[in-house]
């Protein structure tokens, strides 16, 4: 139950995650257009405002002749005649027009809405003054830096042609941000409110289907485990039966032809094969009885733990293959109950397993050992590595039953495999000492 709460948290951590993350990128999506639309803006407003004063500047030149300061004079106070009935834009945005004199930058103009100002000159290589150098040098574009209050602005330049003039048009970023940090605060409140309400509804209504799904879960592992349980039961009746019943009467049929060859005419050789080989076969069958015995449920498991019999079972494979077993780190001392004893013999058999049919290894350590309330049981082979695809594969029911055998005992499971250098199954089960 309670990993399943912990997995509905990270779900609706994600989901909120995910939503806050479409919030932000819509809003930063939209003051991206919004800024390339200033940018357009200011470009067209610098670029107008410099060509008419070219062109009030080139009527000038050929009907103001006569004025007393100039044509120059002449155009300057027409400019800043007409920015007079001006209105500007935006809250900061500005007009401003400027000449170098000498090492200085001189303002001519400031208009910002219907105020006119004249800031005091600034150096000319300060960097206050960066957009306003640039025109003066013939450049034209726009671009982000402070400006002679030392406030960063979006500023757009250009040269006025004929005259030792430059002309911003420029606004302040934090007026073009402004409405978006208020759109993405209000975003974050509205939407905190609508997912806080929203993640309340999804747990009180999504609560009982979980509770009921875990139950269900819960049932079905139990289910399970009492199967296992019934079936170890079962097994174990087995195996004492066809041991106790058919190996006494087997051991009591080959005391019957023991004797039976003492009474056999010696100089009769059909006689005698025929003895030999019913008793060879008598002696086959006690074998196999044995080894069906052991394998429905290891006499040892029962009589002198967990370690001998996991050494028993290992002794058995080694008839059967090449592998080489590291038995060092077997500890003897291993105490659990009958019902997590089998439990974990059938891990290692089922593990044992797996490694002789698919790892292809030659060498397989073993660990068994107490860790404070937990026994920890280590298989290590050097074989061909299960891959994580293959841990979580529906068809690997072999590693299902052995998960499933731990979990009914709150127990933990790692498969961790590298290709070509081998496996590790570590199973660790809590201990009810007895």
């Amino acid at each position: 139950m309670r990993d399943t709460q912990r997995q509905r948290l990270v779900l609706i951590l994600i989901m909120t995650g995910a939503a806050f993350v479409v919030v932000f990128l819509a809003i930063f999506l939209l003051y991206q257009t919004a800024f390339e639309e200033e940018k357009a803006r200011l470009i067209e407003s610098a670029q107008s405002q410099a060509r008419l004063m070219e062109a009030v500047a080139r009527f000038d030149s050929v009907y103001s002749y006569n004025y007393p300061e100039g044509t120059e004079a002449a155009t300057l106070s027409q400019f800043i005649e007409a920015h007079k009935r001006f209105k500007g834009f935006g809250v900061t945005g500005e007009f401003i027009l400027a000449k170098r004199v000498g090492d200085k930058i001189k303002f001519l103009l400031s208009h910002r809405h219907a105020s006119l100002m004249v800031p005091d000159s600034i150096p000319f290589d300060s960097p206050l003054g960066e957009p306003i150098r640039r025109a003066l040098n013939g450049e034209s574009g726009i671009m982000v830096g402070p400006d002679y209050r030392n406030i960063v602005t979006l500023a757009a330049y250009e040269p006025i042609e004929h005259l030792p003039l430059a002309l911003v048009a420029k606004i302040d970023l934090a007026e073009i941000r402004a409405p978006f940090y208020k759109t993405g605060l209000l975003a974050v409140t509205v939407g905190a409110g609508v997912i806080g309400a929203s993640i309340v509804l999804f747990w009180r209504f999504s609560n009982p289907m979980v509770e009921e799904i875990t139950r269900s879960r819960e049932q079905l592992r139990q289910f399970s485990n009492r199967l296992q349980a019934i079936r170890e039961e079962e097994q174990t009746r087995i195996a004492r039966a066809v041991h106790d019943e058919l190996g006494q009467a087997l051991t009591a049929l080959k005391l019957e032809i023991t004797c039976l060859q003492d009474e056999l005419d010696p100089d009769n050789p059909e006689h005698q094969q025929s003895s030999e080989t019913v008793s060879r076969l008598i002696d086959q069958t006690i074998a196999a009885v044995q080894r069906i015995s052991t394998e429905l449920r290891p006499h040892l498991l029962d009589v002198f733990g967990l370690a001998e019999a996991m050494r028993s079972q290992v002794q058995e494979i080694q008839k059967r293959t090449d592998i080489e077993f590291d038995l060092k780190e077997l500890d003897q001392q291993v105490k659990l109950d009958p019902e997590r004893a089998t439990a974990l013999f059938r891990i290692f058999q089922e593990t044992l397993t797996n490694i002789v049919r698919h790892a292809q290894a030659s060498r397989v350590s073993i660990r068994l050992k107490r860790e404070k309330d937990h026994v920890m049981m280590e298989v290590q082979d050097n074989g061909i590595g299960i891959r994580k695809q293959q841990i979580k594969r529906p068809q690997s029911l072999g590693l299902l039953g052995i998960r499933e055998r731990v979990l009914v005992w709150q127990g933990t499971v790692h498969f961790h495999g590298v290709p070509g250098q081998g496996t590790t199954v570590t199973v660790k089960l809590p201990v009810n000492s007895t």
